[in-house]
């Protein structure tokens, strides 16, 4: 879109997916506008130095740089030096080599104008087509001089919370190299993403830029590309973006580098430069744009609304001068990636004059000879020892199985050392270990080749526990005499489950996680009960129950945002292996978690009307071979406030049809399911009432009633069930916050 005055606002792309759980409804949403609308209102100067900013800039376009060294030009191209970080926890998102090089591959295709489906752009458009004339190579020397395969891997939960400091913690010198910090997910500060919304990408424009340094806080080691792990190349990851039967064919790799190479959405616009407009459509108030002349103003940005892509040259949602189709086939518009398909020779002349300014060091001979991407022959580098296990908690006599993880070279020869293990060494690659004896114990790793030896050790890392326990069900815990370390702790970062005095709904102790500022969206907070033994129970089902209060966290209104209020998510596993496997029985999230209103400020229970109870039943098959039942308390964060746990039981359920909750007779019969039964409820106060018929893994099956009802004796039959299947059923029973199950059978 051409731009009339000096100054445009950008938008770093953040592809803010929101779905449906059938995975519809997809849409992408810039989520960073709102973080830089507020530093414009925090500082209003920032508005001329970014117009200062873009007049100097261009400036280069015509500015003439035969004079300056010509002769790192390779083929008439500019060679990038490109270093892949993946971060990563050694799950899907710790992406393969081959994944990395289609990425590095399609990149490079893009970048010169050699995509086959540059045949779909608009007739109109084609001769704007440009040959960026870039080539991306991976790095075969790091910052130290040593070798490289361009590729560095480190392992940290962080990857499921990325975010600019992700980028800062690990960044080689980007003066020098183009850095692409591969996650499994990004949250920025201070947004609050709803349940099921994800980020593509996010990449920083050069850091002289001052809409960067306006997010970055002027850190110029934040630079470079952070994205997705599925959004590198098309196989591997790749081929089920965000967990869907969609392939971006690279594209929003494609777009994050085109922010790195300072290049602005196609359907931005500004009104009198301050605050971007509900429409990229010039005006008179509104006249600015991507500050590129041959992109023509876009309405809105392109939102598919199927997996199709919209028809080149079929949208014109601005009919003023240039009255042009949208150029919805561009790499910065929001179409799929598969749709897209075109830089312009605009966009080419900002990319240049980037490669001319800022970004000048990256190619010049000495940093190519100090990279060593001049090197016509690549070479096997010394490798980097790293491994995983299947897993790091095992009951006594069980086996674990170790993985070799190495990267930078590739390994020959490996020997593991297993403190504890039988065998306690091993030349395998990957050896399976059994520990006999509990404890806890360190694995140690030496991976060699011809180039190099590298040895890691992992200290306290595998847990071995007894496969017998002294705590016999029934169990009460209170918190009251049990110190946290007879619990197992996981944290991501930030706070900590921990003992709170003075708080609990029963006794003066209670569990509890400060997350209302101490902690990192995105971040996991775990606790892990001591084992029992369910054997000594009366034959028949056990229910698992305990109070939680919880209160979601309101953001109040700006000037630019209205009020919204977060929530957090509470998953409840269950393992009779000792942790080696668990199963998930109980989860909480949005609405559901709450027990109390939402507040602005951090949450501390006050009473025992602002706890509530949940609870699941183990069925009775189980129950008899439950020997060794541990509990693990999962709590994600999202930002929003405090939680805390108490009076966790385990007890028989005597008579599976008659419950007690919150003080409320809860009597279902007859049992099994036939014509006459009912759900009878003794209520000693008003409640929001909730019925619901959910098979065994959770599945909402029938919704029987939900309603407000008023203390009193309710009788409510179990009507139009013909069409259920024989088998084992739940109800659910809610009254207002707390929560319990009845098992229902029809046979």
């Amino acid at each position: 879109m051409k731009s009339t005055i000096i100054f445009s606002f950008f938008m770093i792309l953040a592809c803010l997916i929101a779905k449906t759980q059938n995975n519809q409804n997809i849409y992408l949403y810039p989520a960073d506008d709102v973080l830089l609308k507020l530093k414009v209102i925090e500082d209003p100067h920032l508005i001329v130095d970014y117009m200062i900013y873009e007049d100097n800039f261009k400036a280069l376009f015509n500015k003439d740089f035969s004079f300056e060294k010509t002769d790192t030009l390779i083929d008439g191209k500019r060679i990038i030096p490109v270093v892949f970080h993946i971060i990563h926890t050694y799950g899907s998102e710790n992406i393969n080599k081959a994944q990395i090089l289609d990425g590095l591959e399609k990149i490079n295709i893009d970048f010169n104008k050699q995509n086959a489906d540059t045949v779909n752009t608009y007739d109109l458009f084609k001769s704007r087509a440009a040959n960026c004339n870039i080539e991306f190579r991976l790095a075969q020397k790091d910052p130290n001089g040593n070798c490289t395969d361009g590729i560095v891997r480190h392992y940290t939960p962080e990857t499921n919370y990325a975010y600019f400091n992700t980028m800062k913690k690990y960044v080689w010198d980007p003066t020098k190299y183009m850095n692409i910090f591969v996650v499994n997910f990004i949250y920025p500060e201070g947004l609050a993403l709803p349940e099921g919304a994800l980020i593509g990408g996010m990449s920083p424009f050069p850091p002289d830029n001052p809409l960067s340094q306006a997010l970055t806080g002027g850190d110029t080691d934040i630079d470079g590309v952070l994205i997705r792990h599925d959004c590198i190349g098309g196989i591997g990851t790749a081929e089920n973006f965000a967990g869907m039967p969609l392939n971006m064919v690279n594209r929003y790799f494609t777009h994050e580098s085109g922010h790195y190479f300072n290049l602005y959405h196609t359907f931005q616009n500004l009104i009198l430069g301050l605050i971007p407009t509900s429409s990229g459509c010039p005006s008179m108030l509104a006249t600015t744009g991507d500050e590129v002349d041959d992109t023509p103003p876009v309405d809105q940005a392109t939102q598919n609304t199927s997996i199709s892509c919209f028809t080149p040259g079929s949208r014109n949602t601005c009919t003023e001068d240039p009255d042009e189709p949208d150029m919805i086939e561009n790499y910065m518009d929001y179409q799929w990636g598969y749709c897209n398909n075109i830089f312009t020779l605009g966009q080419y002349q900002r990319i240049d004059a980037t490669l001319n300014g800022y970004r000048r060091n990256l190619w010049s001979v000495e940093n190519l000879q100090a990279t060593g991407v001049l090197e016509e022959d690549s070479h096997e580098c010394a490798p980097i020892a790293d491994f995983f296990s299947n897993t790091q908690y095992v009951c006594a006599g069980s086996e674990i199985s170790f993985f070799n993880a190495s990267f930078n070279g590739t390994a020959t020869t490996f020997n593991w050392t297993f403190q504890g293990g039988n065998p306690d060494n091993s030349t395998l690659e990957n050896p399976t270990i059994i520990y006999n004896s509990p404890g806890v114990y360190s694995v140690t790793f030496q991976v060699n080749n011809a180039q190099g030896t590298n040895t890691l050790t992992k200290a306290n890392y595998i847990h071995v526990y007894s496969s017998t326990t002294n705590n016999t069900a029934p169990i009460s815990e209170s918190f009251e005499y049990t110190p946290i370390n007879d619990f197992i702790v996981i944290n991501d970062t930030g706070s900590v489950w921990q003992i709170k005095t003075g708080t609990s709904y029963s006794g003066n102790k209670c569990i509890y996680l400060a997350n209302f500022v101490d902690n990192v969206a995105g971040s996991k907070d775990e606790f892990i009960t001591p084992a029992y033994n369910l054997t000594s129970l009366p034959s028949g089902h056990a229910k698992v129950s305990f109070k939680v209060a919880y209160s979601g966290k309101i953001i109040p209104s700006t000037i630019l945002t209205p009020a919204d209020t977060i929530y957090d998510k509470l998953t409840v596993y269950i393992s009779n292996d000792c942790g080696k496997t668990w199963q998930s029985r109980l989860v909480k999230s949005g609405q559901n978690l709450i027990t109390t209103a939402p507040i602005e400020s951090e949450f501390t229970p006050s009473s025992t009307t602002q706890w509530a109870e949940f609870s699941f039943i183990i069925q009775s098959s189980y129950v008899q071979n439950y020997d060794n039942l541990r509990l693990k308390f999962s709590f994600y964060s999202n930002g929003g406030n405090n939680i805390y746990i108490d009076d966790i039981n385990i007890l028989s359920m005597s008579d599976i049809n008659t419950q007690v909750l919150a003080g409320n007779q809860i009597q279902l019969y007859p049992n099994p399911l036939n014509e006459n039964t009912q759900i009878y409820l003794e209520l000693n106060n008003s409640y929001k009432v909730s019925l619901q018929i959910i098979d065994i893994n959770g599945n909402l099956v029938h919704n029987i009633l939900n309603d407000y009802m008023n203390n009193g004796n309710y009788s409510i039959p179990l009507n139009n069930l013909n069409n259920l299947s024989n088998g084992i059923y739940y109800i659910r029973v809610r009254l207002d916050n707390n929560e319990t199950f009845l098992p229902l059978l029809k046979l």
